[in-house]
């Protein structure tokens, strides 16, 4: 008989993207443990906000994952429109989603701020 947090891994797994799936519209940095995704995602603290960054671009998001100091914890991810509709009903109180818009050599991004009606109406 299975365990239950098999069971919720399996689950997860058919809701959560796996490494095939191509970041239309985004690419998201995704808590990994015990050889799955956690459905977490990866999450900046900003003053009493919680930034969730989102990627234009694969190359991008694995530039970032490979410089955060935790990236072990973490894969990067596309997002379909249905699983970036997923996280958007997940999305908790006080936090909110961001594009990365830009790059620095120093390892920093600039970020701009997106509605939940902007995610979910993202055409591109």
């Amino acid at each position: 008989m299975a365990s239950q947090h098999d069971h919720i891994a399996r689950l997860l797994s058919t809701i959560l993207p796996d490494e095939t799936v191509i970041g239309d519209p985004y690419w998201a940095i995704m808590a990994w443990a015990d050889d799955h995704l956690t459905g977490e995602l990866w999450t900046i603290p900003r003053g009493s906000q919680i930034i969730v960054p989102l990627f234009s671009s694969h190359n991008d998001a694995t530039n970032v994952h490979h410089n955060i100091p935790e990236g072990h914890r973490y894969v990067v991810r596309g997002l379909s429109r249905n699983h970036l509709q997923f996280s958007v009903q997940r999305l908790k109180e006080g936090s909110q989603f961001a594009v990365v818009e830009e790059l620095y050599p120093n390892g920093q991004f600039s970020l701009r701020l997106l509605t939940k009606e902007e995610l979910v109406s993202k055409r591109s």
